[in-house]
């Protein structure tokens, strides 16, 4: 994906460099609008233990601090933080998924260990509230490993043992599979709770955010195939390939339609760039989720709601949206790069350029919509049911997407934000929504 390969580059061409961390008790919670960076100080190293790294005898986050540091130590900000690796033995047990092999796991611990060094270069740039040593180390070996070279970006099996050490929630055997998504949801949401302090950390963020959202939608889909009926798995599979032809065709078109050929994008390009992927990717975790659970939890799913041991499950339904819908908001998009008012033309790409990436996203996107058809004709009864239901869920998605002209992402000003239909807005709102309409009264 172009977004991947130039990820690291784009911020080291973009963010402005600044040294040092902090570790303190995070109570803030993050809203929809990421670009703030939180701004309070404090001297005072306070470690709070929101992990469970203490149950079977094991030392938490806070005995490792204070035993390397002394129990109410102040720090020398002018000098580096120590930082170190706690890595727990994990049972076969505990793994949902793929269990890897001892080598792998000696393999993954002497790789963080490698590239998380002490003289880290990037670790520099990390100087955000972190509730305790794990969560830092955790976000630490992430940032090193999937943006230092790429190639582990997409060994998912390695990002979940890591996540898995990182052990955020308890140990829970799930009776079901929404149970375990639920669990990996919410881990990877306890992890990206702390408060970036620079645009370097925040477009960090932004990065993280829609590559943990694409690692789940991985495991959803690679987890649905091996489930499935043969006919069906190799549908799915074609399904994927279209899915990532389309989201790579809209990561382009995106670089284009919100760019600038002059490059003169600011230092916030790349949380642009990773809150679009984000939304993309929220969007896939849709298309599937229902389908999944509906494939693998059959026996006691009910499809108003079914409860489990740690959640309530919902299906979300809307009124019908016909593919053709999205096709003609396509064509009112092209319509509206000719509106120099916000396409001005000494600040973006020609009429033609931008008429030309979204035309090839279309069709990514129509292929896309091919391919799932293809998987439904394979379906019957409640299977069916929830696929198709799912579908017409993400075309209201992206209905809702193109409406807004892909706006809302990265640092954005109030008045487009204020021309923006929020996703949570009734059906019948989404007709008589123009954003041309509400940004040419301002």
């Amino acid at each position: 994906m172009i977004m991947k390969t130039s990820f690291l580059s784009i911020l080291l061409l973009t963010s402005f460099l600044v040294l040092g961390c902090n570790f303190r008790q995070n109570n803030n919670t993050k809203g929809e609008n990421r670009n703030t960076a939180y701004l309070n100080q404090t001297k005072k190293v306070e470690v709070v233990d929101i992990t469970v790294n203490g149950a079977n005898g094991n030392p938490t986050c806070q005995d490792l601090y204070y035993e390397n540091h002394g129990a109410d130590a102040d720090l020398d900000w002018d000098e580096e933080i120590s930082v170190f690796h706690y890595w727990r033995d994990i049972s076969n047990d505990e793994y949902y998924f793929n269990i890897p092999s001892e080598e792998q796991v000696n393999t993954w611990k002497a790789l963080c260990e490698e590239k998380n060094r002490p003289d880290s270069v990037s670790r520099r740039y990390l100087q955000g509230y972190y509730a305790n040593m794990n969560q830092y180390m955790t976000i630490q070996d992430f940032v090193e490993i999937w943006y230092g070279d790429g190639d582990n970006l997409k060994n998912d099996d390695f990002t979940t043992w890591r996540l898995m050490q990182y052990n955020s929630l308890p140990f829970i055997q799930p009776d079901s599979e929404f149970d375990k998504f639920y669990v990996l949801k919410n881990t990877i949401q306890g992890l990206l709770l702390f408060e970036p302090q620079s645009q370097w950390e925040l477009n960090f963020y932004a990065g993280l955010e829609s590559d943990f959202q694409e690692y789940y939608d991985r495991i959803l889909v690679r987890e649905a195939i091996r489930h499935s009926n043969e006919k069906t798995a190799d549908l799915l599979k074609e399904e994927e390939n279209a899915w990532i032809n389309y989201h790579e065709a809209l990561n382009s078109a995106f670089q284009i339609i919100d760019g600038s050929p002059d490059g003169m994008v600011g230092s916030a390009w790349p949380m642009a760039i990773g809150g679009i992927a984000y939304d993309n990717a929220q969007m896939r975790a849709l298309s599937m989720e229902d389908f999944y659970f509906a494939l693998t939890d059959s026996l006691d799913y009910h499809i108003a709601h079914r409860k489990s041991l740690i959640g309530q499950y919902e299906i979300e339904r809307h009124a019908q949206i016909d593919n053709s819908s999205v096709l003609k908001e396509y064509l009112r998009f092209m319509d509206f790069f000719k509106d120099e008012s916000f396409f001005e033309p000494e600040y973006s790409y020609s009429v033609s350029e931008l008429r030309s990436v979204l035309e090839d996203e279309m069709k990514a996107w129509q292929g896309w919509m091919l391919s799932r058809d293809k998987v439904s004709s394979t379906l019957t009864g409640l299977c069916k049911d929830c696929y198709d239901n799912a579908t017409n869920n993400i075309r209201r998605h992206k209905l809702i997407m193109l409406k807004n002209r892909y706006q809302g992402f990265g640092i954005t000003s109030k008045t487009t934000l204020d021309c923006l239909l929020p996703y949570s807005c009734e059906d019948p709102d989404i007709d008589l929504f123009s954003f041309e309409e509400k940004w040419n009264s301002i």
